[in-house]
């Protein structure tokens, strides 16, 4: 099992510059989409070809327009098949994950691979966040909690097989600090020298069943 430090390095380790790749919610990502460390712009320089679906983009901005289509996670169709689908901080936003598994599905090619990457529903940060209120703090627009076996049987309920589980330990680039969680993070890091269970967001890597 693996321990990301970035998305950077985890693209780099999991993708070829043979691959083709589709970046499902490519857009949302709340980066400038000039940022070399937007993970689209890591894709392009790693990857054979990139496309992205997402529901808003503005087309303006690609330089192969061509290759984006304006289309839900939960339904999505491209005229080829692709190496790699990659759904990074997505799942969680979604109504129907079943759905979105079944255009995975379709647009993959056979024996090519789904990376999802989703927070970790037991990170530290949640544990210290139930002590002081109902539930712990989450995104707004996020419908589920995963951990690996919830996410190993949701995608073996519609046609998968899990192949790796890995972690993502990018906490510190993702949010403005607080104070609070400075304290936490210094924490977090401690905990990490005896245990990766509290990392804050988990990594699979998924291949359609054979039929």
């Amino acid at each position: 099992m693996n321990i990301y430090k970035s998305k950077k390095e985890l693209i780099k380790d999991l993708v070829s510059e043979n691959d083709n790749i589709l970046d499902v919610g490519f857009w949302g990502q709340a980066v400038n989409i000039e940022n070399p460390n937007w993970v689209h712009n890591i894709f392009k320089l790693q990857a054979k070809e990139v496309w992205g679906v997402d529901l808003f983009f503005d087309e303006k901005r690609l330089k192969k327009p061509q290759n984006y289509k304006k289309q839900s996670a939960e339904n999505f169709n491209f005229e080829q098949k692709f190496d790699v689908i990659f759904a990074g901080d997505l799942i969680e936003h979604l109504s129907n994950l079943g759905l979105f598994l079944d255009s995975c599905k379709r647009n993959l090619k056979d024996n090519g691979r789904l990376i999802i990457t989703t927070p970790n529903t037991f990170t530290i940060f949640n544990f210290f966040d139930k002590f002081f209120r109902r539930e712990p703090s989450v995104n707004n627009d996020h419908t589920i909690y995963l951990n690996f076996i919830v996410l190993r049987k949701l995608l073996e309920k519609n046609g998968w097989n899990v192949v790796e589980e890995n972690y993502l330990d990018d906490v510190w680039t993702k949010y403005k600090q607080s104070l609070k969680r400075k304290i936490l993070y210094v924490f977090y890091k401690f905990i990490g020298l005896f245990t990766n269970k509290f990392i804050e967001n988990i990594v699979v890597i998924a291949k359609k069943n054979e039929k």
